[in-house]
């Protein structure tokens, strides 16, 4: 691909630990063309994996990092594939729609195909080669109040992947922020309409954090 560099460029590795059961994964993209550049994620098991964004536009030398979250009991998930498309389009700051996706001809989009990789491992997890994929928060976030040896890891699981969701929406309304900021300096006309979009889709992420919380803890 000469739009887009991918990395990884070829496996998306999960780890799998007996507290970890939904492990995630960065998938960073960054736009290496002199032209912006459209881009999606799609995967062969759409409901196997939680994926944001799962697409969006890159400026050049713009990067984005896309985290991808393995839903459990995943069985099959060593024979899923991910695919990365990108097509160029100018100086084109537009959201690119599903229609318009299909409107490009198979010359201008360009894609990389990923496999995935499922590694099964004891304890925390640590150790092992560089291919070791599973996001470990364990140093960084608070406490879940359930002890390590519990035989009951429902809450811990839970919390694990609460907080890696929100991880992602925190990094994603960060850079909402940054680009509501620009629209906020922007002089033109159009840029109150602009901040309006910027500020539903901050209230929609609110909300998707919010309603994930509930179900999370609801169990």
């Amino acid at each position: 691909m000469k739009l887009l560099k991918v990395d990884p460029e070829e496996v998306l590795t999960f780890t799998q630990t007996p507290t970890i059961t939904t492990p995630s994964r960065t998938l960073r993209l960054i736009n290496v063309s002199s032209e912006n550049v459209a881009f999606k994620v799609k995967t062969t098991a759409p409901r196997a994996y939680l994926v944001r964004p799962s697409s969006g536009m890159l400026k050049p030398k713009g990067e984005q990092e896309i985290q991808i979250i393995l839903q459990p009991h995943q069985s099959e998930a060593h024979t899923h594939r991910f695919l990365v498309q990108a097509v160029g389009i100018g100086n084109s700051a537009d959201s690119i729609s599903r229609d318009d996706w299909a409107n490009f001809t198979k010359d201008q989009v360009q894609e990389q195909r990923l496999s995935v990789c499922i590694e099964q491992r004891d304890g925390d997890g640590k150790g092992g080669g560089a291919g070791a994929a599973a996001m470990d928060l364990s140093n960084d976030r608070p406490s879940t109040g359930v002890p390590e040896g519990s035989t009951d890891v429902t809450l811990k699981v839970k919390f694990d992947e609460l907080y890696q969701y929100t991880a992602m929406l925190e990094k994603e309304k960060k850079k909402i922020e940054a680009e509501l900021e620009e629209l906020r300096g922007c002089k033109s006309g159009s840029s109150g309409d602009g901040i309006g979009k910027v500020t539903l889709i901050i209230a929609v992420f609110m909300a998707i954090l919010a309603a994930y919380f509930a179900q999370g803890f609801g169990k």
